[in-house]
């Protein structure tokens, strides 16, 4: 996936949020990371992989497709934040784990960039965020074309 044009669209975007103007690099860094938390905690909820009971409930496709590309967004704005951006482009991998234990590696990608930020750290979270999206039949084209059209 060709990451250069997301990372623009996403500067663009990111030119509209009013950052709260008290929180030193530390404090913005653990929210930004916190708000990617909340937000794939959204998606796992959106795709109700996480639960091990009976459930007659359905899941919706463009819901769970909204809120990947809320996720996708976060993933972004942490990018570009860290000064990750010159990453040309990611291959979308398919993975092997069900979709729950790839949530669980999603959190530990997480915590590995706040605990031990580094720019490989960033790479392994998009790879494993992008797999999420194919284990959710998900194409490149479908999520690009989401993530232009979302306000």
């Amino acid at each position: 996936m060709d990451l250069k044009n997301l990372f623009k669209t996403q500067a663009e975007r990111n030119k509209n949020l009013k950052v709260l103007t008290n929180l030193d690099e530390y404090k913005l860094n653990a929210r930004k990371l916190l708000a990617l938390n909340v937000r794939v905690g959204n998606l796992a909820n959106a795709t109700k992989c996480f639960k091990y009971w009976e459930d007659s409930e359905t899941t919706d496709p463009d819901y769970i497709l909204q809120k990947y590309i809320n996720v996708l967004s976060c993933i972004l704005t942490v990018g570009m934040f860290k000064g990750y951006t010159n990453i040309d482009s990611i291959e979308i991998k398919s993975n092997d784990y069900c979709l729950s234990d790839q949530f669980l590696n999603l959190y530990v990608d997480i915590n590995d960039l706040l605990t031990t930020s580094s720019k490989d750290h960033y790479i392994t979270l998009i790879e494993d965020f992008l797999s999420i999206g194919k284990s959710l039949g998900l194409t490149e084209e479908m999520i690009i074309n989401a993530y232009l059209k979302q306000a």
